[in-house]
């Protein structure tokens, strides 16, 4: 559940249940080991205990709904550090969820979100780790909305595992290099096929070779294996996808950089015997300022242009952000933590000085730009692999006693060839596309420096098209109290209203109180 926090101002359950412990229990073990070395190591280490109890008038999230009573009790622990040989952060959580009419859906689960690295020998070699679990909506047209903690249905539990080294080498006195090779493990509930994805990357460059003219050469392969072919309509059990690429490199000054770009890509996702293609592009890097950033690329690919265009700008007191990009994309790899995002990141920096702590900063920005609060940023998962033109644009403006920020994005998913399992919980398996609109407005507003009130409106289109048709329009307000009991005790009050209309269709009010400790 998005908890507000006072500032500091001027499923497929024959596979689903042993990986989810075996995930669970590696990142439990490894924050207690990490907890037990914290002094001597320098982590940071926060235990914690919630108890949240929750009244809805809609607990199924249908027409006609029942109203229930919710209790959770959730302890967590979270871990970071930012320096050493092992930097990275982990936040575990434990959420028992009792209902008291419809205890069907009651619940035990592990959630976690964690990213680090180990430099294993200084400056050349390091191991890159990832993990994720949670339980969110998956569906952009059907049921409760991304964020919505109520939503601990099994079916909607998605877990990550990543882990990889990463080799960093020089040629010469310009040429730096970088080889990797990162394994990821997705797995979920519902109908999500589990897959295990290799991805190889071989990167060299010299940006300076003949003076202002330097050179990059790229190279990308990786290979997906499913767990059952049996259950997979095409009779696919494996895809993959390769790109080499060659950049030559102008400086025109030490604020802008010009590439042009000759390449070559081949993929079976759409045909089962492949695809190939040649890549041509340019694009340029502009930096006018320490504090703004302007990247921009296009290429003709495989399946059609792609782009990839980022503004990013920071001031002391805003924080500016917009994207746009077209690619082929999977659930693999759009399951990329909030640290991945430039939208968090610039945030999240900008109110370093605001709430020094990180875990509350962190709960925080992911509250004002409306991700769930924990796991990846966009929960989306398909089996399918998809062209994705995405747009997203935030921005935040930061006063003494308030953060005000507005966040916008338009997705277009189109799916690659016929759909990989036939399954009606899968949007794009039903559908060819799968388009949404969304724009949210969230407000802190500080009370005093132990009290705060925290607001937000999100307003939501989602359609479906090809093999069918469906739309969704969401409507979800909300409003808390949040304040500071004592030094590691706060207690929070949520209002929240939530309406969707057209394929999915329902009304529900919910209130929520909740008691967070810190030891």
């Amino acid at each position: 559940m998005s908890q507000g926090r006072t500032r500091k101002l001027g499923s497929d359950p024959s596979v689903s249940a042993a990986s989810a412990r075996r995930i669970g229990f590696l990142a439990l073990a490894g924050t207690v080991v990490m907890a037990g070395s914290a002094e001597a190591q320098g982590f940071i280490v926060r235990p914690s205990l919630s108890a949240t109890l929750t009244y809805t008038d809609n607990v199924e999230a249908s027409k006609d709904g029942h109203e229930d009573w919710i209790a959770e009790l959730s302890p967590a622990i979270a871990v970071s550090r930012g320096q050493g040989r092992i930097t990275g952060s982990l936040n575990t959580r434990l959420r028992s969820v009792m209902h008291a009419r419809d205890s069907d859906r009651d619940a035990t689960f592990v959630a976690l979100d964690g990213r680090g690295q180990v430099e294993a020998v200084e400056d050349v070699l390091f191991v890159d780790m990832a993990a994720s679990m949670s339980r969110n909506n998956t569906s952009e047209l059907n049921g409760r909305a991304s964020d919505d903690f109520i939503a601990t249905d099994k079916a909607n539990e998605t877990r990550m595992l990543s882990l990889g080294p990463r080799l960093h080498f020089r040629l010469g006195g310009g040429a730096q290099g970088v080889v990797s090779y990162l394994a990821t493990r997705l797995e979920g509930g519902g109908a999500t096929v589990g897959r295990t994805i290799g991805a190889v990357r071989a990167n060299l460059v010299d940006t300076h070779a003949f003076g202002r003219v330097g050179w990059d050469l790229d190279y990308r392969r990786s290979d997906t294996s499913y767990d059952d072919g049996s259950e997979i309509t095409d009779s696919r059990s494996k895809a993959y996808d390769e790109t080499a690429r060659a950049r030559m490199l102008l400086t025109v000054s030490p604020q802008l950089r010009l590439g042009v770009i000759a390449g070559y890509e081949s993929n079976d996702y759409a045909n089962r015997s492949g695809e190939s293609s040649t890549v041509t592009g340019y694009g340029f890097e502009w930096v006018p300022t320490p504090r703004t950033t302007i990247v921009g690329q296009t290429e003709d690919r495989v399946f059609g242009r792609s782009y990839n265009l980022a503004f990013s700008h920071r001031r002391p007191l805003s924080s500016w952000n917009f994207s746009y990009a077209r690619d082929i994309s999977s659930s693999g790899t759009s399951a990329s933590g909030v640290l991945d995002d430039p939208a968090f990141r610039s945030l999240y920096e900008s109110l370093e000085a605001e709430i020094p702590d990180p875990f509350e900063r962190e709960n925080f920005v992911r509250q004002q730009l409306g991700y769930p609060t924990i796991g990846a940023r966009d929960p989306f998962v398909t089996n399918n692999y998809f062209v994705a033109r995405t747009l997203r644009g935030s921005m935040s403006l930061i006063g003494a006693r308030n953060v005000l920020t507005f966040t916008l994005r338009r997705t277009d998913r189109s799916r690659l060839g016929d759909p990989l399992v036939s399954d009606p919980r899968d949007d794009l398996a039903t559908f060819a596309t799968v388009k949404t609109r969304a724009a949210t407005i969230s407000l802190s507003h500080n009370l005093s420096p132990r009290a705060s009130i925290n607001t937000s409106l999100l307003r939501s289109k989602s359609t479906g098209s090809g093999g069918g048709s469906a739309e969704t329009t969401r409507t979800v307000l909300s409003l808390g109290l949040n304040t500071r009991l004592g030094a590691q005790t706060n207690a929070v009050v949520t209002y929240r209203h939530q309406r969707a209309d057209g394929s999915s269709e329902f009304i529900e009010n919910v209130l929520t109180a909740s008691l967070n400790m810190q030891f």
